[in-house]
């Protein structure tokens, strides 16, 4: 009887220890990450479902070394290796940054060499958190202002140094498609629907994160009214380009995720939506053709 009751109590304390909010804030980054990203970056005339599995593998790879090199950075730290749910969180972040900088590289890079891009990178972004932990005491969400700079440079410079005379026809592997844009614009409605609550995951207030949610849904909302209406302008037939729609319809959530909770009023989130749509756009009509020489 009094050993029954006290596994029961044991039981009882331990579940009480977890966060309720834990396994839908996890379940939403694996959703966005899978088909989110999975999605936007099968946009490739060639290589549309196999860019999904390629995502899909550096995603669970990711996963898998970010917590191992946490957990030794931890160790070395502290003495202590974390077993806790809440290690999950910079961990897929870690899977999310690999995502955006594999956009630049498929099509472009086999296997072997995306499974090194991830290893370096998540290693690289491991030691970029540690420090700023530990020297600037910057929190998990402040990070998330660097992340997605650091992935897009580091997928450039990994599409240079893989950027090689392809061999007759292998060009088509990096050019779009029609049918594979729809599923990229499937990818960036799954994007869209879940990055408010990608925003407000690391916080730890309710009153921050109910901020963040509602300043990065005006933020994403502006931004995707302004993809839409300058690419229909810019158009000399009206038609939207998928391209920018792509680019500038999340460049909300984006400009956002670091100052969400700290915007006091929507109207300031809104003209941060309004002017991360319209540099979203210009960078795309300009960067293009730069970007399709790397």
């Amino acid at each position: 009887g009094s050993s029954e009751y006290s596994r029961a109590a044991r039981t009882c304390r331990a579940c009480s220890n977890v966060n309720p909010q834990l396994p839908p804030v996890f379940q939403e980054f694996t959703i966005r990450a899978v088909l989110g990203l999975g999605f936007l970056n099968a946009s490739l005339q060639k290589q549309g479902w196999s860019s999904v599995a390629f995502s899909l593998f550096m995603l669970v790879l990711a996963v898998q070394w970010a917590i191992l090199t946490d957990s030794f950075t931890e160790w070395l730290l502290s003495g202590k290796v974390p077993n806790k749910l809440t290690s999950m969180y910079p961990a897929s972040m870690s899977a999310v940054t690999v995502l955006i900088s594999a956009g630049m590289v498929l099509g472009k890079a086999n296997l072997v060499q995306l499974t090194v891009m991830t290893l370096l990178e998540v290693t690289a972004i491991g030691i970029m958190r540690t420090v700023g932990s530990t020297f600037f005491q910057l929190d998990h969400h402040m990070d998330t202002m660097f992340f997605p700079i650091f992935a897009a440079y580091f997928g450039v410079i990994v599409a240079r140094c893989l950027a090689k005379p392809l061999p007759k026809g292998a060009e088509k592997k990096t050019q779009m498609a029609t049918r594979p844009s729809l599923f990229g614009m499937l990818g960036t409605l799954f994007l869209w629907i879940f990055w408010p609550s990608f925003n407000s995951a690391p916080l730890n207030l309710l009153d921050n994160k109910r901020t963040a949610l509602l300043n990065t849904y005006f933020a994403l909302a502006v931004s995707a009214v302004t993809a839409t209406s300058v690419s229909a302008l810019a158009h000399p037939h009206g038609k939207i380009n998928l391209v920018h729609v792509h680019n500038a319809v999340l460049a909300g959530g984006v400009a956002s995720s670091a100052p969400a909770y700290l915007i006091s009023s929507p109207w300031i989130a809104m003209v941060l939506g309004l002017l991360a749509g319209l540099i979203s756009i210009g960078g795309a009509k300009l960067a293009a053709p730069v970007c399709s020489n790397v």
